[in-house]
């Protein structure tokens, strides 16, 4: 891997559910829109890798990570608190704080669903900085939007123009989908990689207004 393709490298890792779909689609969408590539860990059906090292194997290739702790809390009597967000941001840490020289200078974006909620839950995280998105696209656009300006030094418009340009990009594909013999629901279930692929698509060809 050059190091080229790290510092354009940006590690998800978020719930992957019904739910988050809309945040983990706008968080995607603005990451492709920066000129940047998303990396997660359901990129790829291959089945036959172990998950842990793909995980590992992608953190590692990182140099941004946005890291969604939002589940950080039960939201019914017998759920159970999926961990599996906050072991990937421990490992991603653990590069951070690595000799690498690669890796110790990786930025993070920290979600969180409602605010202090992390500090509730996650006292060690007490003086980072941490998000809140309260499950609004919306604030995961400018809030993402902002990280990767600064952080990525990203040039980025405003946010009202990336929302603006996101449902642009929604009606450009669906019209493309529906003409390679897709009815208008399917384009709403196709999967994150093949959505990822449009959006990389409607960018490199200048961000159309319709198809």
């Amino acid at each position: 891997m050059s190091d080229i393709d790290f510092e354009k490298n940006v590690f998800i890792n978020c719930p992957i559910d019904d739910d988050f779909a809309p945040l983990l689609e706008v968080i995607i969408f603005c990451i492709v829109y920066a000129g940047l590539k998303p990396r997660f860990s359901t990129e790829s059906l291959e089945s036959g890798e172990n998950r842990l090292d793909k995980i590992i194997g992608l953190i590692s290739s990182c140099a941004y990570s946005v890291h969604d702790l939002s589940r950080c809390k039960a939201e019914k009597e017998g759920e159970i608190f999926r961990m599996n967000m906050p072991f990937e941001f421990g490992i991603d840490m653990g590069f951070r704080r690595s000799s690498d020289k690669r890796t110790d200078g990786k930025k993070f974006i920290i979600f969180e669903k409602d605010q202090y909620d992390l500090k509730r839950a996650l006292s060690d995280l007490a003086g980072a900085d941490v998000e809140f998105h309260k499950d609004d696209p919306q604030l995961v656009i400018e809030k993402l939007r902002n990280f990767l300006s600064v952080e990525a030094g990203c040039e980025l418009p405003g946010k009202a123009k990336l929302e603006t340009d996101y449902y642009t990009f929604l009606g450009w594909m669906t019209e493309k989908k529906i003409s390679e013999g897709h009815t208008e629901t399917e384009t709403f279930d196709l999967p994150t990689q093949e959505r990822l692929s449009e959006m990389f698509k409607w960018v490199q060809s200048g961000c159309p207004p319709e198809f």
